[in-house]
């Protein structure tokens, strides 16, 4: 074991501590004196990176809260010819988009069990992101969905010597706000194409980093059958979970049908529809495979999508910084022996109960004005935490409450701890040179 690994452990009273009055009962932390807890250096050193593992990024079924909701940023562009055709009108587009957006928010929040392997155990959990639109603050009564009349980028083709499905140039020409907003790209087939009878379309869409593009849901909606208002035949419900598949590879989901590093998507032929022969006899829903149903995330494959937001600067521009002002509502309030082994963006106050213990191991944004409360009972436990303020502002820092001689107890790792933008300075005392 590195013997410079060394924890340092406070037993905080005001008649040790802090030159404080003996009626007072909080005090704000600003300074951690020496101590030693060898439990702790020892679970330290059996540990990896917990930060970097995806699956420490799986909302907890007990604390689903701890997982903060993402709000991913959205536009829409639908491209057609220069005369206007070949894709969705105005007034057609701006409701279907609607639409779609309402039916692939619906799918990631009710999820569906996993159909494979045949008997799976595999837990359901709500994936706890959405999609919202994003319009910008410079264009006059802008909604976030815009329409680009262009013979040259209208059209999708995804095989053959003029494929153009990977090209860049749509993006290139017409992304708005790149750099914080997932721009989705709506093209269809060549007119060309769809007058020729031996033309087949086939929906398709490709992920970039940032930005994806899509095809045929102009096609989609005018394959769906309809009887007595409802459709029967509903190819305008692909689109949304082709749009969930595409987003999902933004976020860092590889195809699910192989080798995906998610122990929970097992491998299969990847067949869209039931057959009755092997190997089509048992069809996958998965989201990320290739199927009619594509209803189905598993908690490894949410783990890795809250991963990549949190830990990818990329990709985490993409989201709404709703962790900024502080909201009281949002409170953690922590009862029982918690541990936080992933990256945290909180959005309210962390309250330490008494009987409570919070272990953080990650980095964890605290929002405005907000403060860590350790009740006179409870216990904090900074082991490699950085807790920091992410956006340009101040939090208050950690208030230890005392009862009589028993006080908050808080408890850090030396240079692995990282605590800054506090109000109330948090100094921790610099770690000794340890010889061996």
């Amino acid at each position: 074991m590195n013997q410079r690994y060394i924890v340092f452990l406070l037993l905080i009273s005001c008649s040790v501590t802090f030159s404080c009055k003996k009626k007072s009962d909080s005090n704000w932390l600003n300074f951690i004196p020496i101590g030693e807890e060898i439990e702790l250096i020892e679970e330290l050193a059996s540990m990896t990176n917990p930060c970097r593992d995806a699956e420490n990024y799986i909302p907890d079924p007990d604390h689903p809260k701890h997982t903060s909701y993402k709000r991913v940023k959205v536009n829409f562009h639908i491209i057609r010819n220069a005369e206007g055709k070949g894709n969705l009108s105005e007034k057609v587009g701006r409701k279907y988009v609607q639409e779609v957006l309402i039916s692939a928010n619906e799918g990631l929040s009710e999820n569906s069990k996993m159909r494979l392997p045949a008997g799976n155990d595999t837990e359901v959990l709500s994936a706890r992101y959405k999609y919202e639109l994003w319009p910008t603050s410079y264009i006059p009564n802008d909604d976030g969905i815009y329409f680009h009349n262009d013979d040259e980028h209208y059209f999708n083709i995804n095989r053959g010597k003029k494929k153009n499905i990977f090209k860049r140039d749509v993006y290139e020409k017409y992304g708005i706000q790149k750099d914080s907003v997932l721009n989705v790209f709506v093209q269809d087939v060549h007119l060309d194409s769809i007058a020729s009878k031996s033309f087949t379309a086939r929906a398709n869409g490709v992920a970039f980093s940032t930005w994806v593009k899509v095809a045929l849901w102009h096609e989609a909606l005018r394959d769906t059958v309809y009887q007595n208002g409802k459709a029967v035949v509903p190819g305008k419900y692909n689109p949304p979970k082709l749009l969930n598949h595409e987003i999902g590879h933004v976020f860092g989901l590889a195809h699910a049908w192989g080798r995906d590093n998610c122990e929970d998507t097992p491998e299969h032929p990847n067949c869209w529809a039931l057959t009755g022969v092997p190997p089509c006899h048992e069809i996958s829903n998965n989201i990320m495979d290739y199927n009619a149903h594509m209803s189905a995330l598993t908690p490894c494959q949410i783990g890795r999508v809250h991963k990549s937001i949190l830990t990818n600067p990329i990709k985490r521009a993409l989201v709404i910084k709703d962790w900024c002002k502080l909201n009281p509502y949002k409170n953690f309030n922590i009862k029982e022996e918690i541990t936080w082994n992933s990256c945290k963006t909180v959005q309210g106050n962390i309250i330490i109960e008494n009987g409570g213990r919070l272990v953080i191991r990650c980095k964890t944004s605290m929002p405005n004005g907000s403060e860590i409360v350790v009740h006179p009972q409870g216990e904090l436990v900074l082991q490699g935490a950085h807790l920091y303020n992410d956006c340009d502002g101040q939090w208050n820092g950690i208030k230890v409450l005392s009862e009589g001689k028993v006080s908050g107890k808080v408890s850090y790792i030396g240079k692995a701890t990282v605590i800054e933008h506090s109000k109330n300075n948090i100094q921790l005392e610099k770690e000794p040179e340890i010889k061996s």
